[in-house]
């Protein structure tokens, strides 16, 4: 499991890495920027603020979903993992519910 989580992880790092510079604008918005000398100065933070238009809706409704799920997700997990150590931390935060 351990060695599935750094193959995934490395991945990810060497996906990231290689990846091209991700352009935020449609045609005309990246048109209408790279016409003028004063579009051509605001290019790049324009671009990342699309880009952080796109990231923000994304970051909180994974927030509220990990809120929302993560004490049947604790259980899920303190059910299947075997004993441990990271068993017992997710033990410690939840209540006890007998005949589960």
């Amino acid at each position: 499991m351990r060695q599935v989580l750094v193959l995934g992880a490395l991945a990810l790092v060497l996906a990231a890495a290689l990846a091209l510079p991700a352009a935020g604008q449609c045609v005309m918005c990246k048109t209408a920027l790279t016409d003028s000398p004063e579009g051509r100065a605001i290019n790049q933070t324009f671009n990342r603020a699309i880009l952080l238009m796109l990231v923000a809706p994304y970051a909180l409704v994974g927030t509220l979903m990990a809120t929302v799920f993560r004490r049947p997700l604790a259980h899920v997990l303190v059910r299947r993992l075997p004993p441990g150590r990271l068993r017992d931390l997710l033990r410690l935060g939840l209540p006890f519910r007998p005949g589960r």
